[in-house]
């Protein structure tokens, strides 16, 4: 089979999120029903992509094979772990978001940057954000997702490590609703650091 610039695109934005869901797939390429599953189904059947139901009652994930990540410019996920299902999930609908609201705007993914060893933080290996947000004018936002509030030593070293180097100008973190108020209280001082409600952001309209 003779893959299409789109199936092409499609293997890459797969295997740059680790896994993704149908209606993610649809947002991102403009498809409609029926031709989404069509496409899907062929990749399937090529052997370039998988289907797995993680879930009852929820849509199923897409993930590269060994031969559709040599499609890409990265490795296919070597599991997916369910403590980071949502996680993931939620990340991908960010980073939609973000795109509709700064198209000029690229994404670099966590996936991405864990291959280049793109870290910022402190410590050995340093901490990666969950994607950088790169403008027109290589000015660089890191996009944090947080669903649940990690021990305030931690938070504070990563905060604290954004304020210690230049390369990224802010970090925004897109957080679930119990996590506001704790992560506000910590970033009071570091104008670099912005806070956002997920659920709101996801909700803005285009």
């Amino acid at each position: 089979m003779q893959l299409t610039d789109r199936d092409k695109a499609i293997l890459s934005f797969i295997n740059e999120c680790g896994f993704c869901v149908m209606p993610q797939i649809q947002k991102e390429f403009n498809l409609k029903f029926p031709r989404n599953y069509q496409i899907m189904k062929r990749l399937i059947g090529e052997r370039y992509v998988l289907h797995q139901q993680i879930f009852k009652h929820q849509h199923g994930i897409y993930h590269l094979t060994k031969k559709g990540a040599a499609q890409t410019s990265l490795p296919p996920v070597s599991q997916i772990s369910l403590g980071g299902y949502q996680h993931q999930l939620l990340i991908t609908d960010v980073r939609q978001q973000l795109s509709i609201k700064y198209p000029a705007a690229k994404w670099m993914s966590e996936r991405y940057l864990k291959q280049q060893k793109y870290y910022y933080g402190i410590g050995k290996a340093g901490h990666i954000a969950d994607g950088i947000l790169i403008f027109p004018d290589e000015t660089k936002i890191a996009i944090e997702v947080e669903l649940s509030m990690k021990g305030k030593r931690r938070i504070e070293k990563i905060l604290s490590a954004y304020g210690g180097q230049l390369e990224i100008a802010e970090a925004w973190y897109f957080c679930a609703e119990l996590v506001i108020r704790p992560m506000s209280s910590l970033v009071k001082s570091k104008s670099y650091i912005k806070i956002h409600s997920i659920k709101e952001f996801l909700h803005e309209s285009s």
